[in-house]
């Protein structure tokens, strides 16, 4: 009785705090998905920041008939809770930007060990290619 008092306080008490430092999830065990992966190359310019966050993978699909729809999927490689900021810029057939007003940056907070799926639909069906671009969060 002693030991269940004890955990309704420690549970209590990360809930007041908004402490949580797991994550569960529960998937099929044969999945019906089949993701159009996207072979990628990766520049790394932050080494603190590969050591934290790891895209295990990036796939597309087009929707709406015409638009390029990308998602990836982040994986917090520390036990704490970590927050990044990510955005994607379009390039249409010759190369050049293709302006969105959502080319903003975007917060994404993984607790510990957390993957998690990001998302984006370009604006214009110029768009034809993509590049995904990540940052620790201040």
């Amino acid at each position: 009785m002693k030991n269940i008092a004890l955990f309704a306080l420690a549970a209590g008490f990360a809930a007041l705090t908004g402490c949580t430092t797991n994550v569960n999830t529960v998937e099929r065990a044969s999945p019906q998905a089949q993701p159009n992966y996207v072979a990628d190359k990766r520049v790394v310019t932050d080494a603190s920041l590969s050591g934290a966050l790891r895209v295990n993978s990036v796939n597309q699909a087009v929707v709406s008939g015409n638009l390029l729809k990308v998602q990836a999927q982040l994986e917090n490689l520390k036990s704490s809770v970590r927050a990044f900021n990510y955005r994607i810029e379009w390039y249409d057939q010759e190369g050049m930007l293709v302006s969105s007003p959502t080319e903003g940056w975007k917060l994404v907070r993984l607790q510990g060990r957390e993957t998690t799926s990001i998302s984006a639909v370009a604006i214009s069906p110029r768009a034809v290619d993509f590049v995904l671009k990540l940052q620790e969060a201040n």
